[in-house]
């Protein structure tokens, strides 16, 4: 009789050990993917923040010292007199172009991040030796990086200053050769979206002038590495990208109004 209190007060004891350790992991699993779960999705707002694509000018440098005007696109590095080269297939890519550029909100939770999209255009030859088969295709860069706490206003800028802002990356993609599907650009980027904090960051160059022009340079790059991305072509000069260059805008740039950009420096 002994015996069998004693087997049965240790059947006892395991099925209590038993039961608490399944109640442990059940209330550790609940813990754990509570927290995950309770992370908000994506939300977007479909309306950009600011938007840039009609009337923006590009300029670059020219070898014999000229400014060289292209609208939507930084025209192509060379001489000013080069008209075979301004009427080149190359010209219509330039150094670098815009179709649209645009700023969105994007929040999680009570994290607000900014989703940087740009559209332009790239081209190849088919037959490159010959120059035949001239192909031209749109294709679509996004990044995201978090909108900063402090905003710096324009107008707090000094004029004919060259200002270097930069973000930490959060997401980036180029997709290639977009075509049609460039119509609904949050799409693609949900479709994609892969928020994990890189190396890379977001870099805005701006330069004020008088009478309220305002210069700048929009693309990403990897502190070290120095690949830009978000652009055409990259510049190289001494096989270093002008890109990583703080006197970038001194080479080219694009122009528009301050008062067509936003009224501080990220919308």
């Amino acid at each position: 009789m002994k015996q069998f209190l004693t087997l049965c007060l240790c059947l006892s004891a395991i099925m209590v050990i038993g039961q608490s350790k399944k109640e442990l992991k059940l209330r550790r699993d609940s813990i754990v993917s509570d927290y995950h779960l309770s992370i908000g999705n994506p939300f977007f707002y479909k309306e950009p923040s600011l938007q840039l694509s009609d009337e923006l000018k590009g300029w670059t440098y020219s070898q014999d010292g000229k400014w060289i005007e292209g609208e939507q696109r930084l025209p192509l590095y060379g001489l000013s007199t080069d008209i075979a080269r301004a009427k080149s297939n190359e010209s219509r890519i330039g150094e670098d172009n815009i179709s649209e550029i645009a700023f969105y909100r994007m929040c999680i939770d009570s994290t607000e991040f900014v989703v940087f999209t740009k559209i332009y255009k790239s081209g190849h030859y088919k037959y490159p030796i010959t120059k035949k088969g001239w192909y031209t295709q749109s294709d679509f860069y996004y990044c995201i990086f978090k909108r900063p706490m402090n905003e710096v206003y324009l107008d707090s800028l000094q004029l004919d200053t060259n200002y270097n802002f930069g973000y930490r990356i959060f997401d980036e993609r180029l997709i290639p050769d977009v075509g049609n599907r460039v119509k609904n650009p949050l799409k693609l980027i949900t479709q994609k979206l892969f928020l994990e904090p890189i190396d890379r960051k977001f870099v805005l160059q701006f330069e004020r002038k008088q009478n309220g022009q305002l210069r700048f340079l929009s693309y990403s790059i990897h502190p070290v590495f120095d690949d830009p991305l978000g652009i055409a072509k990259d510049w190289k000069v001494r096989n270093k990208s002008i890109y990583a260059a703080k006197e970038a805008l001194e080479k080219l740039h694009y122009t528009l109004l301050e008062d067509e950009w936003s009224q501080t420096i990220l919308p």
